[in-house]
């Protein structure tokens, strides 16, 4: 059946990828990851930390990664959320107690965080 309509133009939909939550304590590093992320069309949402926790506890089973600087607050979720480290000195022993985590040492090049997202997304 042709559904198109004579005259009526008709533009595509992006299409949305994961659902992602920024926990970062700066707000000019949440707004430069967000601008990273919105071409590529996620779901991004930007938590303050103290907020972090129990918006992952309402909504772990449908996220499909945290990317954030303070893994700790996190560790309760370990085996349930795909978790993107952001520190210029991650802590590794703490990094090793997810089941899915990257470590990403800042300064880290646009193209490797977009490369680590694609990875830990994917990886449920």
């Amino acid at each position: 059946r042709d559904w198109s309509v004579t005259g009526v133009q008709t533009c595509a939909l992006p299409i949305l990828k994961a659902k992602l939550i920024i926990v970062v304590e700066d707000p000019f590093i949440c707004k430069y990851l967000r601008n990273l992320l919105k071409p590529g069309g996620y779901q991004v949402m930007e938590v303050a930390p103290e907020h972090g926790v129990e918006l992952v506890r309402g909504n772990a089973t449908n996220l499909a990664l945290v990317i954030t600087n303070t893994p700790s607050l996190f560790t309760a979720f370990a085996e349930l959320v795909p978790i993107l480290y952001l520190a210029a000195v991650p802590d590794m022993i703490l990094a090793a107690r997810f089941r899915t985590c990257r470590a990403l040492r800042k300064p880290f090049h646009p193209r490797q965080f977009l490369e680590a997202v694609e990875e830990l997304a994917g990886s449920l």
